[in-house]
């Protein structure tokens, strides 16, 4: 038998032709045929919408890569700016310490006064958590008689006594 093409000659249905399904009636290779063609039709759309899906997604992939791209260049500039600013921060501390220490330079050493010297190894003297007697305070009250006194009349340079003025007065309440 001879390779013949699927087309129908002489439009006879029954006719029996060879075709990649093997050798049918020409009826049945011509439905075969159209049935695979209604099959690529839909591989094609099934082509096309997974294609419009993929572009889809690459559009918003796209748009999500940008937006951290901007918030990774906003950080980066943040930290550059921190940087820039410990930086300085940094250069102000070593200024001060600089100044202190050219400062200490120019300080005169302080005398300790006398009697301030270390104390010995055996002067020193640690509190063993002992107790010890009080010495007791003074009172501060006064004696009845110590409390009434009077000041001696102020004279004058002539000689003459001044009157002691009523307000200073300490014996009148």
């Amino acid at each position: 038998m001879t390779q013949r093409p699927l087309i129908l000659d002489n439009n006879n249905p029954w006719e029996l032709i060879d075709t990649p399904w093997g050798t049918i009636e020409a009826w049945r290779a011509s439905t075969m045929a159209t049935g695979t063609m209604g099959a690529l039709a839909q591989v094609a759309t099934i082509v096309r919408s997974d294609t419009a899906e993929l572009q889809e997604k690459t559009v918003a992939f796209d748009a999500k890569k940008a937006s951290v791209l901007r918030t990774v260049n906003k950080l980066l500039n943040f930290m550059s700016r921190v940087d820039a600013l410990t930086s300085r921060v940094e250069a102000l501390e070593a200024k001060h310490r600089a100044e202190g220490e050219r400062q200490r330079e120019f300080e005169e050493p302080i005398e300790e006064p006398p009697g301030t010297e270390e104390p010995q190894a055996d002067d020193t003297h640690v509190p063993g958590g002992e107790l010890h007697a009080l010495v007791p305070e003074p009172s501060l009250e006064l004696e009845a008689d110590q409390g009434e006194f009077e000041l001696p009349e102020p004279k004058d340079p002539t000689g003459t006594v001044i009157p002691q003025p009523i307000a200073i007065s300490l014996n009148k309440e």
